[in-house]
């Protein structure tokens, strides 16, 4: 039998090797590892902790998160060939929660519940 991947959106970053250096625990706060003691460009062990244990990141590699709010590392080349742009910018920043805009289903049950609320129902 055959299967076809679900399509989902996700969300990511492309990993600035030398972003990460200098700004470690706010640019990218899902990558671990140490800087050299000079603080100069030779970091060591940039990784990520993922569902299938330490991933090491590489200057360039997408930083994905999963559907289960997950993170971790893809190549340049996989990438590309797996995913393309949505049309739906975060600004360089992994979001926590997706914005979704409520159907008209659920305004009209929210809408329902707030006159109960208030006795009219």
């Amino acid at each position: 039998m055959k299967y076809r991947k679900k399509p989902v959106e996700i969300e990511a970053v492309q990993f600035d090797y030398e972003k990460w250096v200098y700004m470690r625990h706010t640019a990218y706060p899902m990558v671990n590892g140490d800087v050299a003691p000079d603080g100069g460009m030779m970091a060591t062990n940039p990784v990520i902790k993922t569902l299938e244990g330490d991933m090491k990141v590489s200057d360039g590699d997408y930083i994905i998160k999963g559907v289960h709010g997950e993170f971790y590392p893809c190549k340049p080349d996989i990438f590309k060939e797996t995913y393309e742009p949505s049309g739906v910018r975060v600004d360089g920043k992994l979001l926590a929660k997706k914005l979704a805009m409520p159907t008209k289903h659920d305004l009209d049950k929210r809408s329902r519940d707030a006159q109960r609320r208030k006795g009219f129902l």
